[in-house]
């Protein structure tokens, strides 16, 4: 939702509605989970990324905020960011194995230490209050910075593979009338959800062909158990077939203005940028429920953006972010785990290896649903050691850890 985008409110207005809406909390649901606030002390988080186990926070206007402790404490990163009159306008923050991504209103900025220091890879692409690089994303050896404005404007999508030294088009066969709304990566092809239908890559975002089934206006696409499921201006839709066909979720709202959209842990989450924005399905998208409790009042109708860190989902707001911790544990019974094992099993930018005392030289293996090796890792100290995500595309793999010490297991990881 971008309710407030491109708006200013001074510190103090903005402190003054936190204070009086954040204590009035929704009611907890039964049964299930509910958002918990990280309690921030920022406002107008933007979007959210993660690298080598740290988050990462756009907040406007006052830069980019990193935590090493899941959200606990932050740090303000601006060195080198653009500042206007104190202020610094950055929309969008996005990551690749190697380099942190910025999207501000005058250009992109990329860090190669952290977010320690910023410098400009804008190059010629747009940079204004109203054209900025309002998502970015990264697929395989690619980042995509996608513009907020339609490709007829200036906007469309741009796409980087040396981190920003060189930006080509990513919208080549959309139309020029196409604002994106977001990519997503399914099994090996890129979709983008645009302002006037579904497109398809399956070359990296070079070339781009409309899905001829879904010609409206569509604000994300994600996939669960057997179903591809969208967000539309028609509301929340689902197909069995690959989108030959299409059905009418139930329970979504009736007129949404967003559809940021995001499988985690077994279930769909998706914004409708309307009050009560949050939903949430159980059933693979067939049937929706609002899922806000836990959101203050306002930011219940004020979120911006999804992102999976580890087993953890995050939602960014107004007034704060908040978190829901995955359920799951792995596809392994607890009496089969290997003296070595990875956690999480639902995988967004890497995964952890753990290691204990005594069982070192693990030797782990990815495997795609072909049997190809994709992946080969020799571990050879003890603890939790972090791998990243890489190359992989989105999809199911089986790995296997072996050990020295006789030890071995296997067990499945999705990545999204």
């Amino acid at each position: 939702m971008r309710l407030f985008r491109g708006q200013y409110f001074s510190a103090m207005t903005l402190n003054t509605m936190r204070s009086t809406f954040l204590s009035l909390l929704a009611l907890p649901t039964l049964c299930f989970a509910q958002w918990t606030p990280l309690n921030s002390g920022f406002s107008s988080s933007r979007s959210m990324t993660s690298q080598n186990g740290a988050l990462y926070v756009a907040t406007y206007t006052t830069g980019v905020r990193k935590s090493t402790d899941n959200g606990a404490s932050w740090t303000l990163l601006t060195n080198g960011l653009p500042q206007s009159g104190g202020s610094y306008f950055v929309q969008s923050v996005g990551s690749n194995a190697t380099h942190l991504f910025a999207g501000t209103t005058s250009g992109i900025y990329a860090s190669d230490d952290a977010g320690a220091s910023w410098s400009s890879v804008n190059g010629s692409l747009p940079a204004s209050t109203t054209n900025y690089a309002n998502k970015l994303f990264t697929f395989g050896n690619q980042t995509f910075a996608v513009f907020s404005q339609s490709i007829a404007s200036g906007g469309g999508v741009y796409r980087t593979s040396n981190n920003g030294g060189l930006w080509n088009v990513g919208h080549s066969g959309m139309s020029g009338n196409a604002v994106v709304n977001h990519i997503t990566s399914i099994n090996g092809t890129l979709y983008a959800a645009t302002s006037i239908g579904l497109f398809t890559s399956t070359d990296q975002g070079q070339s781009w062909t409309a899905f001829s089934a879904v010609n409206y206006a569509t604000y994300g696409i994600a996939a669960s158990g057997n179903n591809l499921i969208i967000t539309s201006v028609f509301g929340y839709r689902w197909s069995s077939n690959g989108g030959a066909t299409w059905n009418d979720a139930s329970g979504d709202p009736a007129s949404p203005t967003d559809g940021e959209l995001i499988a985690f842990d077994g279930k769909l989450y998706a914004l409708s940028g309307t009050s009560n924005a949050c939903f949430r399905s159980v059933d693979d998208g067939q049937s929706w429920s609002a899922f806000n409790a836990g959101f203050s009042m306002i930011d219940a109708g004020a979120q911006e953006e999804f992102h999976v860190s580890g087993s953890t989902l995050f939602c960014t707001a107004l007034f704060d972010v908040y978190k829901i911790e995955g359920m799951s544990t792995g596809l392994l019974a607890q009496q089969d785990v290997p003296a070595a094992w990875i956690h999480p099993s639902i995988v967004q930018d890497g995964f952890n290896v753990v290691v204990p005392d005594g069982d070192r030289n693990v030797l782990l293996q990815l495997f795609d649903v072909r049997g190809m090796e994709v992946m080969r890792v020799t571990l050879n100290d003890a603890g939790a050691q972090w791998i990243s995500r890489g190359s992989l595309a989105c999809g199911t793999y089986t790995y296997t850890l072996r050990s020295m010490a006789g030890n071995a297991g296997t067990g499945r990881l999705l990545v999204q």
